[in-house]
């Protein structure tokens, strides 16, 4: 599946997004995507919740360039899968 596709599902189960977020997985992904102090992601997911998927998906991509962002990810989505 596909990030975006994978975004737009996990936007969809609000129950999902919870257990994520509050997962140590979801916690030190939460800390990864905020090390600019947050205001990024806020902006990103703003636009995502208007169905605009591209910056969450650009700040993903750079996380994942690192060996320990993609590990997470990867773990990530086969949680949700």
């Amino acid at each position: 599946m596909e990030l975006q596709e994978q975004i737009k599902k996990i936007q969809q189960n609000k129950t999902l997004v919870q257990q994520l977020m509050t997962s140590p997985d979801g916690q030190r992904l939460l800390a990864m995507l905020t090390k600019d102090g947050g205001g990024q992601l806020n902006q990103a997911a703003a636009a995502a919740a208007k169905g605009n998927t591209a910056d969450i998906v650009h700040m993903l991509a750079k996380v994942m360039q690192s060996e320990e962002g993609a590990k997470l990810v990867h773990k990530i989505n086969d949680q949700i899968n």
